[in-house]
């Protein structure tokens, strides 16, 4: 099970880069900072997922969380500007909140 979460995690790092991307790419919606920060903030669970597939440390689980904190933050400050319903970016902000709980829940079952 830990290699599956792994796997997942290796997932959603990808989805949330080329998310990134796409947002500065494509809909010029995202900024150079934000984009930056997200490279970074990814850059950061990459090298916590590095150490959990090596041994669990409980410090792993602040890295995860601050991570997965920061993307939020970063996709919904991304989402809240201007031109944009308020409904749709709560419903998006929501749902990213309850996989990023999932993800630490499962991270730290399957350690």
């Amino acid at each position: 099970m830990k290699t599956i979460m792994i796997v997942y995690m290796g997932i959603y790092l990808l989805v949330t880069v080329i998310a990134a991307a796409y947002s500065y790419v494509k809909t010029k919606r995202m900024n150079r900072l934000c984009v930056w920060l997200t490279l970074l903030t990814c850059l950061l669970l990459l090298v916590t997922l590095y150490f959990y597939a090596q041994r669990y440390q409980p410090v792993q689980m602040v890295g995860f969380a601050v991570g997965f904190t920061l993307i939020s933050s970063l996709f919904l400050y991304n989402g809240t500007r201007e031109g944009t319903q308020f409904i749709y970016t709560f419903l998006f902000s929501a749902g990213r909140f309850l996989l990023h709980l999932q993800f630490l829940i499962l991270l730290y079952i399957f350690r």
